[in-house]
C-alpha cells in the first residue's frame, strides 16, 4: 500500500472540495468587515454606545442615599467628568478610544481626589466602593471658609495620606473594570453584528445566483449557517490584519 500517495490523494480531494468553500468565506468576512467599518466611519455608533455605557456606570456607582449629607446627581458628575477631560467637549471625550476614556476619567480623578469637596458628586461617583470613613476623611479636609487650618497632628496627616492612597487604587481599579467591561461588550456586539451581516450576504448571494433559494436553504440549512458563522469569525481577522497592516505602513 503505498501510503504517500494515498495521503496526497485525501490533500488533494480536500482541496478540491474546500478550496471553493475557503475562498467564498474569506471574501464574505472581509466584506462583512467593509461594510461594518464603514457603517462605524459614517455614524458615530462607537460614541453613542460609550456614552451610554459611561453614565449607565455612573448611574450604577452614585450612591441610592445623600452621602456625607449631599445627595448625589449621576448627571451632575458626568457633566463635571466632561468638563475637567476634555473642557466640556462630549463628543470629542466619547469618541475616543475606551482606553483613551477611562485615560481621561483617571486624569480628571486625580484632581477630583486633590479637591473632592469642589467635585463632590463625581467624587462619590467615581470612589463608590471605597471605605465610608476614607470618603468622609477626604471630604471634610477641606479648608475652612475663614481664618487659617488648625495645624494636624502627625497622626491625623498619615490617616488623611492612607485614606486618599486607599481611594486612589479603588478609583484606578474601577475605571480599569469599567475599561475592560465596555472593551468586551463592544467586541462582542461587533462579533455579533459580523454574523449577521455574514448571513445577510450569504443569503443574497443565493437569492441572486441560485435558482429556488428557498429550497436550496432548507436543505442545506446547516450548510448555510456554517457559512455564516465562519464569515463572522473571518470578519474581526480582517479587521485586525487591516488594522496591523496600517500600523505597520506609518
Amino acid at each position: 500500500m503505498d501510503i504517500p500517495a494515498a495521503i496526497l490523494k485525501m490533500v488533494d480531494a480536500i482541496y478540491a472540495r474546500a478550496f471553493g468553500f475557503a475562498t467564498a468565506l474569506a471574501a464574505v468576512g472581509v466584506i462583512s468587515m467593509a461594510l461594518i467599518q464603514t457603517v462605524k466611519d459614517v455614524f458615530p455608533i462607537r460614541r453613542w454606545f460609550q456614552t451610554y455605557r459611561v453614565r449607565d456606570w455612573l448611574s450604577a456607582q452614585a450612591p441610592k442615599a445623600p452621602a456625607g449629607g449631599h445627595p448625589v446627581s449621576a448627571e451632575a458628575a458626568e457633566t463635571d467628568l466632561v468638563r475637567l477631560a476634555t473642557s466640556g467637549d462630549r463628543d470629542a471625550f466619547y469618541d475616543l478610544a475606551i482606553e483613551q476614556v477611562t485615560a481621561q476619567m483617571n486624569a480628571a480623578a486625580q484632581m477630583v481626589l486633590d479637591f473632592p469637596w469642589l467635585h463632590p458628586d463625581l467624587f462619590y461617583c467615581l470612589a463608590a466602593q471605597g471605605d465610608a470613613e476614607d470618603l468622609r476623611r477626604l471630604i471634610e479636609s477641606r479648608p475652612p471658609e475663614r481664618g487659617p487650618r488648625p495645624p494636624l497632628s502627625d497622626e491625623d496627616k498619615k490617616a488623611l495620606l492612607d485614606a486618599r492612597n486607599r481611594v486612589t487604587h479603588q478609583v484606578q481599579r474601577s475605571l480599569d473594570g469599567l475599561m475592560i467591561a465596555v472593551g468586551f461588550r463592544w467586541k462582542f456586539w461587533l462579533q455579533i453584528a459580523s454574523f449577521v451581516v455574514s448571513a445577510l450576504i450569504v443569503w443574497t448571494g443565493l437569492l441572486l445566483f441560485v435558482p429556488e433559494p428557498i429550497e436550496v436553504l432548507a436543505r442545506h440549512l446547516p450548510l448555510y449557517a456554517a457559512l455564516a458563522v465562519l464569515g463572522g469569525f473571518l470578519a474581526p481577522v480582517a479587521r485586525d490584519l487591516v488594522a496591523a497592516l496600517q500600523q505597520i505602513r506609518k
